[in-house]
């Protein structure tokens, strides 16, 4: 049997028990931490620039490592460590990583080096004023809230507001640098893009438009947002109706597109 790896003092909770065996905060009864686990079973036993799989977090963890219906849990716990500084991309992120896969690239908070840091939130007027400024759009796909995606019409989209420079990149949370996104692109785009464009390295997607297309940015432009059509405006506010407003609206598409009167 191989021996067990020899941790620092600060692997161990003042229980005198490892972080990521805990149960409860030590002292309380408050559970401890699914992400705290995480954070402190990669803090010792992942040196950065190697690759961990789900099945070995899983079993270090005390949970099933066969059981695939906490793939999507574990994978979330990663994601939500990421505005603690960690970097860990997936097979999504890097196609050399086979799927199941981990890059432990960069390490943040865990639970032995203190509190966790507090981070900054966003108030609810901040977010109301995104949404508006946005028209209640995602900005990456163009979707609107309980819309249906056009690749998953079963799926409705849910907003939030991201970071256009991300936290874990140092981004703040003024007003210019939030911007409205479905949940879909939230975490994924920004791992993705990581910081925003350059301006050299978009100038040569410009200067393949065609003509109509630059007079079209250019509009895009000169208005500081993307211009929406007048069908685009008035189906905003379509969607704000009442489900019985908007099946009588639609009656009366019906017969105006039948030449019928309107009531």
């Amino acid at each position: 049997m191989p021996e067990a790896p020899a941790y620092p003092p600060e692997a161990y909770s003042p229980d005198g028990v490892l972080w990521w065996e805990l149960r409860y905060w030590p002292g309380t009864r408050r559970r401890f931490g699914d992400e705290q686990k995480t954070a402190a079973w990669l803090a010792f036993n992942v040196t950065e620039g190697e690759t961990f799989t789900m099945r070995t977090l899983r079993q270090a963890l005390g949970e099933d490592p066969d059981t695939p219906n906490s793939a999507e849990h574990l994978n979330r716990r990663l994601r939500n460590l990421r505005p603690d500084g960690w970097v860990v991309p997936s097979n999504k992120d890097d196609r050399t990583l086979p799927v199941g896969t981990y890059r432990l690239e960069r390490k943040g908070w865990h639970p032995g080096l203190g509190p966790r840091p507090k981070r900054e939130g966003i108030s609810d007027s901040k977010r109301r004023r995104v949404f508006d400024r946005d028209s209640s759009r995602c900005v990456i796909c163009g979707v609107g809230r309980g819309e249906p995606y056009p690749d998953k019409p079963e799926t409705k989209a849910v907003l939030t507001v991201g970071h256009r420079v991300p936290r874990e990149l140092g981004g703040s949370t003024d007003l210019d640098n939030l911007q409205t996104e479905c949940k879909r692109c939230n975490e994924p785009v920004r791992q993705e893009m990581g910081v925003p464009e350059t301006l050299s390295a978009l100038l040569p997607e410009v200067r393949r438009l065609n003509t109509k297309e630059l007079r079209t940015l250019r509009s895009w432009l000169e208005a500081g947002h993307r211009i929406r059509t007048r069908l685009d405006l008035v189906y905003d506010r379509v969607r704000r109706l009442s489900a019985e407003d908007q099946e009588v609206l639609k009656q009366n598409v019906r017969k105006m597109l039948d030449g019928g009167n309107t009531s």
